[in-house]
């Protein structure tokens, strides 16, 4: 049974409850019928059978007494008489008809073959308006001087069958005014069992941006819509979060872009105040140019994540080797690392699969933030260690630690742990970058950290 799918739930409810309940009755109807019919008709043939079987009989008995042959005749038409459905034609043994009833309408040479085991047959007797329906049948008699005679029975069972006709046109009748019943209590029942599924509707529909808070699940719900009141909640959770990201995002984003817009602003205003010598306008062309460098990182960096985002970037997944992938780095970063009097060293060797470039990039972004957090004199090293399925790509140090306050904002975008927002070297956008490259990847980025003592940043990918 096809319904469109614009169709309301609750019609296609009503449509199923009212064919499954069509499909019961009429079977069940046609059942009962059937069973009437079956019985009425055996009654009619042991009726007619116990007739001519008991006639048969007296026809035995009566040959066997001196008398005249009609004697038996007499007696089975006497016997039939007072039968207005009953009629017989008794042919003597040269085939004339001896006698027949006056009721007898089905001709000669419609009966079967006369047989001591009586065969029956349905026959029909139209009249112009008139329908009659008979069962008939033929059997012989045995008299004593071995003489056959056959008797043709026909019973009238129009009466019977209009009784069934009628009984089945009445089942009919009330079983399309059960199945509207039905039909009517069924649209009730579906409507008032979707009740809650329009009460969640309409708290829905109330639901917006300032109500994201909102949650359905608090309600007692039937059990099938408990899973879709959860579900919503879990839904609304992840947009509240989102939003509540993206407000923040958009606010970060505004004033980082704000402040090097304005710092460039400002130097040019300044310098073209009044006239300036070379070294002023190379000093105001240096900063324009810092800050210039600053907003182009920040607007790359935020080019990578909106990719990211919408899974634009690709990935070139290559053969690499931890160790030449470590040396790469130390080498980039080796003369800062001098600078600060700190010793970069590495552990371990495995294969992996990766993006080189995204690779070197969240290890980069790692490593250079070790390097601004840790002292002079510190010790950072890179460390991969294998553990089942996961490779493990770890930069520790020995630096300043990290509060428990900030780790779980630490890989939000443009979140700083510094107080101060002014830095020209760090976007906020380093460890973001970090955990998209691994989230890209299939993995994850964590961090553990003690205050004074330092942190450990662990890049793991499933190999």
């Amino acid at each position: 049974m096809l319904i469109p799918r614009n169709v309301p739930i609750t019609v296609r409810l009503t449509l199923f409850f009212s064919l499954a309940m069509a499909i019961v009755l009429y079977s069940v109807s046609g059942l009962l019928y059937q069973a009437l019919r079956d019985q009425l008709n055996s009654k009619d043939v042991n009726e007619l059978r116990s007739t001519l079987q008991f006639q048969k009989e007296i026809a035995s008995t009566i040959s066997e007494r001196q008398g005249p042959q009609e004697q038996w005749q007499k007696e089975l038409f006497e016997f039939i008489a007072e039968q207005d459905r009953l009629s017989l034609r008794i042919i003597s043994p040269d085939g004339k008809v001896w006698s027949q009833s006056q009721n007898m309408r089905v001709p000669q040479d419609v009966y079967p073959a006369p047989t001591a085991d009586f065969n029956y047959l349905g026959w029909k007797h139209h009249d112009g308006e008139s329908h009659e329906k008979y069962l008939i049948t033929a059997t012989t008699f045995t008299l004593k001087d071995q003489e056959l005679w056959t008797v043709q029975a026909a019973l009238n069972v129009s009466r019977n069958n209009e009784i069934i006709e009628n009984y089945w046109a009445r089942m009919q009748i009330a079983a399309a005014l059960a199945i509207l019943l039905f039909a009517a209590c069924g649209y009730g029942l579906a409507r008032r069992g979707l009740r809650p599924l329009r009460v969640i509707s309409r708290q829905i529909e109330t639901i917006n941006v300032e109500e994201l808070h909102t949650r359905l699940a608090t309600e007692r719900w039937p059990s099938e819509l408990v899973v879709l009141a959860s579900s919503f909640d879990s839904m609304l959770t992840r947009l509240e979060a989102s939003f509540a990201q993206l407000t923040r995002f958009s606010s970060d984003l505004a004033h980082e872009l704000r402040a090097p817009i304005n710092n460039l602003i400002s130097a040019a205003s300044v310098t073209l105040n009044q006239p300036r010598s070379s070294a002023d306008y190379q000093e105001t062309l240096e900063a324009i140019v810092e800050e210039g460098e600053r907003l182009s990182r920040t607007v790359s960096s935020m080019l990578f994540l909106a990719r990211a985002d919408n899974s634009r970037e690709p990935l070139k997944k290559e053969r690499l080797n931890s160790a030449s992938e470590f040396c790469r780095l130390i080498g980039f970063y080796d003369i800062l690392a001098e600078e600060k009097n700190i010793t970069l060293t590495h552990q371990g060797e495995a294969l992996f699969l990766a993006d080189p470039l995204h690779f070197q990039r969240a290890m980069a972004n790692l490593l250079s933030n070790a390097l601004h957090y840790t002292p002079a004199g510190g010790k950072i090293s890179l460390r991969v260690i294998r553990e089942n399925s996961w490779l493990h790509f770890s930069v520790e140090d020995n630096g300043e630690g990290i509060s428990p306050e900030h780790i779980p904002f630490l890989f939000d975008r443009f979140y700083r742990v510094d107080a101060s927002r002014t830095s020209t070297e760090n976007t906020g956008l380093g460890l973001a970058i970090v955990k998209t490259i691994a989230e890209l990847h299939g993995g994850k980025v964590a961090v553990i950290s003690t205050p004074g003592k330092g942190s450990t940043f662990t890049l793991s990918l499933p190999q």
